[in-house]
């Protein structure tokens, strides 16, 4: 593949995202069996498993208002591409303001893999913590 069709895709992806396309994002863009690792000790993080399930993490920060501004985005081998971005938003008394570096791996010309590295885990750790707040127990418990 070795051509632009990583960071092109990722850039689709932004633009989509940026605008609440989340259609596009699942049709056009993730392979179905997309696998998204986010790290962090919050809510929102850990590994994601199919566009379902990614498109429903991205709903959520789209409700928490979370804007992607893309700062660079290069190829990285035949079918990847290493981007730098900034995450922003204020929200429920909380602010995010972080640059960040993600991995993405294409499979077919779709995202199929990808790697978030965070600049600041517990900035990230703690807004999402302030906007989303666990069930009451016995709810949280299944009960």
């Amino acid at each position: 593949m070795a051509d632009n069709t990583a960071p092109a895709m990722v850039e689709q992806m932004y633009d989509c995202f940026n605008r609440g396309d989340m259609d596009t994002i699942r049709n056009s863009v993730f392979a179905p069996d997309i696998v998204w690792r986010l790290p962090g000790r919050h809510p929102l993080g850990g590994v994601k498993h199919g566009a379902d399930e990614v498109i429903a993490f991205f709903e959520q920060l789209n409700k928490a208002g979370i804007q992607i501004e893309l700062r660079g985005i290069d190829t990285f081998g035949e079918d990847a591409a290493i981007e730098v971005h900034r995450g922003y938003a204020e929200t429920a008394g909380a602010t995010l303001d972080a640059v960040n570096c993600t991995m993405y791996t294409l499979r077919g010309g779709k995202i199929a893999e990808v790697q978030v590295f965070t600049s600041d885990q517990y900035g990230l750790d703690n807004f999402f913590w302030a906007v989303y707040e666990l069930a009451p127990i016995p709810a949280r418990l299944g009960g």
